[in-house]
């Protein structure tokens, strides 16, 4: 008798069946969350930076200009003669009409 009163708790019972459970998005894991943050940064640096440093290096000055040589004319001086200021005045007097 003893060993029925052990055996018969573990028999199934009749008991309702539980609802299916709905399948739940799982949480990006950190390496997910990493792989991610690579992409963005990848198609960031390919559309922003690279092509702002690519026209940095084509179109900079040179870092040194050339020296001047005798036959570069001399730069015209910004001191301007009073005659010369009256003529500039003039022609943009004009060109402003």
């Amino acid at each position: 008798m003893a060993d029925r009163v052990r055996v018969a708790p573990a028999r199934k019972r009749g008991r309702a069946k539980r609802p299916a459970k709905k399948k739940r998005m799982r949480r990006l894991s950190v390496v997910g969350l990493a792989l991610l943050g690579a992409l963005i940064l990848g198609f960031l640096t390919k559309r922003v930076m690279i092509p702002s440093a690519v026209h940095y290096i084509a179109y900079r000055p040179p870092d040194h200009p050339p020296p001047a040589t005798a036959s570069d004319p001399p730069a015209p001086s910004e001191n301007l003669t009073p005659a010369d200021r009256s003529q500039l005045d003039t022609i943009l007097k004009r060109k402003t009409k």
